[in-house]
């Protein structure tokens, strides 16, 4: 049959996805009812459906942050749902398997605008830190396959010499944390971290964290260094993992994600770890800067090339 051979060609499906998509993306609509994207082109006009998008956006994290937190550690099949995606990224995929598109399993993120970055990569370079490895490091390779980046991969519970991904990544054996803590000397802080490796001024265009449990210690002080304006970061793709001790009320939810908006991130994707924790004790969230995303978004909306 014609549909049947119609989809056998990859090129073709991709471009019926692509047209369902943008077709989604038309459909926007603002609280009013109004079409968002009623107009697009250059100047003014794209300039003023960015600005809508981003008020939408606004909208929908006012609304989160004007809820009230009254679950419990009991509840915890629910414990999640108050934190929902509040951005769209018109070029976001699952990203990080070995063939582009088909990123399946454990290892893949969420990830926006995947070849605005690797343009970026060939006019200016761009730089990924992976937090968290176990040696498995199918993102890093997807990374530099697709995109071209500089890439960093930190973990202390693998020895230099055992990790496996030295054609693909630097490794350090460090862990990020805190300068001096209790910890040892092989953990640092984000701000260490980026001065030691010469990256002071440069934008970290993704900061990949899976660290089983440690991601709030980390991502606190980065979070504060990122408003601050001392650090800057596009995009984070990382796993939250409930605990016992983390979350039991509501609180470190709270701060975590009070702490990512002071840092101008929007959440635009979530996804529950199927393949562990239960099913729902694990939760990987995708986080994009405000700035970032309205350039990856203005790449549709204004016809930037």
């Amino acid at each position: 049959m014609p549909s049947s051979r119609l989809f056998r060609t990859p090129m073709l499906a991709l471009v019926l996805i692509g047209a369902v998509n943008l077709f989604a993306v038309l459909q926007l609509r603002d609280q009013g009812g109004n079409k968002l994207l009623k107009v697009a082109g250059t100047g003014s006009d794209c300039e003023s459906t960015l600005d809508k998008l981003d008020e939408q956006f606004n909208a929908r994290r006012k609304a989160r942050q004007e809820t009230s937190t009254t679950l419990t550690y009991k509840e915890q099949r629910t414990f999640w749902d108050k934190y929902e995606p509040e951005a769209i990224c018109f070029d976001d995929e699952r990203f990080g398997g070995s063939v582009r598109y088909k990123s399946i399993g454990d290892g893949p993120k969420f990830v926006c605008g995947v070849d605005f970055i690797a343009k970026k990569a060939k006019n200016e370079g761009c730089l990924v830190y992976s937090v968290g490895s176990n040696n498995d490091i199918s993102f890093e390779k997807a990374v530099k396959a697709h995109m071209g980046c500089e890439i960093h991969t930190f973990d202390p519970t693998v020895p230099e010499a055992n990790f496996v991904g030295h054609d693909v990544a630097t490794f350090h054996e460090w862990g990020f944390g805190e300068d001096n803590s209790e910890l040892g000397p092989s953990y640092k802080s984000a701000a260490t971290v980026i001065k030691e490796l010469g990256h002071t001024g440069r934008a970290i265009d993704i900061f990949k964290i899976d660290c089983e449990g440690c991601e709030v210690m980390v991502m606190a002080p980065l979070l504060e260094s990122i408003a601050n304006g001392d650090v800057q970061v596009n995009q984070v793709q990382i796993e939250l993992h409930q605990l016992e001790g983390f979350a039991s009320d509501g609180a470190a939810l709270e701060n975590f994600f009070g702490a990512v908006d002071k840092a101008n991130f929007r959440i635009f994707h979530k996804e529950r770890n199927q393949w562990g924790c239960q099913g729902y004790r694990c939760l990987e969230y995708s986080l994009v800067n405000e700035k970032f995303l309205r350039d990856v978004n203005g790449k549709y909306v204004c016809h930037r090339v």
